[in-house]
């Protein structure tokens, strides 16, 4: 599916109006020691940063980034040379100067900066410098810790650092009561990790449910996340924190995303610019998914967002491509009855799918002259000698119509055993109700015609069928 070109850009910069709240913005920007310098502003989108606007400072290290428009809401950063750089913050404030001073450490920009005309940077400000501070002492503490051997001093070490740790918890808490609707209090709660509770135990103190915390975990990941603050999108923790989700907590299985998908789609669907950005990250994801199978959640969300309307900032040309997609896969999916085909074997009898009694029902459409198929058909060869006598049989269908040349080649690579067959009149559709676009292409059957594999290389099928038949 990886034709089908996704416009994600397309919906990038159409947001970039959001909040408009003044008519113009102007940053302010004085960093000393950086005289006659290009400088860049930048934003987070997502997991990308573009670049915004750019300067070149006076031989004083002054200038001002300005537009006619608004930004919108979030995290920025000015890059200076040497590929550094420091944040700031915009909001409703977009008139407000910076300063700093540069001496080539990238760490210095932070410590040095300060804000004036914008009540949100100076508070991130405030954070950013405390962290800094914070982060500095830890550091010095760990390798003390490291090299320390006496244990009562080993003791004062690590009360230490857990006193920092609390100072770090209490300052979130001060935001987040003090300022809750400030962006770094948006962030610090996005981030806010989830308390675990200890398993339950019966009265003998056995756990008796070993995934409780894992299950509880998942349950509340998203506990903190504002959903309805799109400045979130604007800044690198909203995208990193849904990947996470689906990467690391959930079964990578069709069903399985379909289902967490729409929970997660659920919670956006109040704001547009969230669901836009949630919707299109998780369309693209499980698109271009090597997992087989994903192409029913490809479907789930073409059929249920984009086709039926949901996503009116679609583009026609791009869902006319989704809508033929669509209806070219969805007849295969992977649990659906394989559509039934009936074809004429090499000596001119009748092969119907559906009246093949096996196990499992392989079936394999090649042509003689294709590289790959010529390196496939051994390997099938064998694995089919290796599982005919548990119930596999296999469809070996000929995807050409030069009889000559087919007959050829079911001599040369001794294929007789096998149920050859193909389509000379056109009349079977093969091709659009099992998507052969190219040989060689592999699905495997039950014995109720049930699709369990679609598309596959023979290593796969084995495994498989070891899978099914070790059951």
């Amino acid at each position: 599916m990886k034709h089908i070109q996704f416009l994600v850009l397309l919906f990038l910069f159409s947001g970039m109006s959001l909040f408009s709240y003044a008519q113009h913005y102007k940053i302010a920007v004085d960093i000393e020691n950086l005289g006659d310098s290009t400088v860049y502003l930048g934003y987070y989108y997502g997991d990308k940063q573009f670049a915004k606007d750019t300067i070149t400072l006076d031989k004083n290290g002054k200038g001002a980034f300005t537009g006619n428009d608004t930004l919108s809401r979030g995290v920025y950063f000015v890059l200076v040379p040497g590929n550094m750089f420091f944040e700031i913050v915009i909001d409703e404030d977009q008139d407000f100067s910076v300063s700093s001073k540069y001496n080539g450490n990238a760490g210095d920009l932070t410590k040095h900066l300060k804000s004036k005309g914008s009540s949100e940077m100076d508070l991130y400000l405030d954070y950013q410098q405390f962290m800094s501070k914070q982060s500095n002492l830890a550091i010095s503490l760990r390798d003390r810790l490291k090299s320390e051997k006496d244990e009562v001093k080993k003791k004062v070490l690590t009360d230490s650092l857990n006193i920092l740790h609390e100072q770090v918890k209490a300052k979130w808490t001060t935001i987040e009561s003090k300022h809750p609707s400030s962006i770094i209090a948006s962030i610090l709660l996005c981030n806010k990790e989830i308390e675990i509770p200890e398993p339950p135990k019966d009265d003998n103190g056995v756990i008796i449910d070993s995934m409780f915390q894992y299950k509880y975990y998942k349950a509340h990941y998203f506990d903190y996340v504002n959903f309805t603050d799109q400045r979130l999108l604007f800044t690198q923790f909203y995208h990193p924190k849904i990947e996470r989700y689906f990467e690391k907590l959930i079964i990578p299985a069709p069903d399985t995303v379909i289902k967490e998908s729409k929970m997660i789609l659920d919670k956006v669907k109040d704001n547009e610019e969230m669901f836009k950005y949630t919707l299109q990250f998780l369309f693209n994801k499980y698109n271009n998914s090597n997992i087989m199978g994903m192409d029913k959640a490809f479907v789930f969300f073409a059929e249920n967002y984009y086709l039926n309307g949901v996503a009116h900032w679609a583009d026609s040309t791009w869902l006319k491509k989704v809508e033929d997609r669509v209806r070219e896969i969805k007849p295969n999916l992977i649990g659906n009855k394989a559509p039934e085909i009936k074809l004429l074997a090499f000596d001119d009898s009748f092969v119907s799918l559906h009246l093949v009694q096996a196990e499992y029902t392989v079936l394999f459409f090649y042509e003689p002259t294709c590289g790959h198929c010529k390196k496939t058909t051994p390997k099938m060869k064998a694995l089919y000698e290796k599982y005919w006598e548990k119930g596999v049989e296999v469809i070996a269908i000929y995807t050409q119509v030069d009889k000559e040349e087919w007959s050829k080649f079911i001599k040369d690579q001794k294929l007789e055993e096998w149920i050859n067959a193909w389509d000379p009149y056109h009349q079977s559709n093969f091709r659009y109700y099992y998507d052969v676009r190219s040989t060689p292409s592999i699905y495997l059957l039950d014995k109720d015609k049930n699709i369990i594999g679609k598309r596959i290389d023979v290593e796969t099928l084995e495994k498989i069928l070891e899978d099914k038949l070790g059951k």
